[in-house]
């Protein structure tokens, strides 16, 4: 008879928890990566292709130059706003300074080697209005003499 009574609890406790849970709402655990997502935040990314090149040598005086291509991998508008060279004998020239999504620019650096000699590496930093604010691409070149 105690049995009867301890296995009937049992099985209304164990009946009334499947029919809780069987209750329960359906919850959405769907997640979309979709780039129109309303909750997605919006930031624009600059993108070099390459951010270093390498002249190999040069002879004093000569002025060379490299462009470096860049795009907007983001999904907002970049804005480049300032250009910045790390010394007066490097000198940069962009093309565009308003990219939208998937839009693509250019930046040519020109060295002018004058009165430098050995091993050189300059930069020029392009400061954005992106989550990352300061990008860099980098120049090399071994300024050799003139031979008489």
């Amino acid at each position: 008879c105690m049995y009867r009574v301890f296995y009937t609890i049992i099985s209304i406790a164990v009946l009334s928890n499947i029919l809780a849970c069987s209750s329960r709402p359906k919850v959405d655990t769907e997640v979309s990566f979709s780039s129109e997502n309303p909750n997605e935040k919006k930031s624009p990314s600059l993108r070099f292709s390459e951010d270093f090149y390498d002249f190999g040598s040069i002879i004093q005086g000569e002025i060379v130059s490299h462009t470096f291509h860049f795009s907007n991998t983001g999904n907002d508008i970049l804005i480049i706003k300032d250009l910045i060279p790390d010394c007066g004998c490097t000198q940069p020239k962009i093309d565009k300074k308003v990219l939208n999504p998937g839009e693509e620019g250019t930046v040519e650096v020109i060295f002018d080697s004058k009165g430098w000699h050995g091993s050189q590496y300059k930069s020029v930093t392009l400061r954005t209005n992106s989550p990352i604010r300061d990008k860099s691409v980098t120049i090399k070149a071994n300024v050799v003499e003139p031979k008489d």
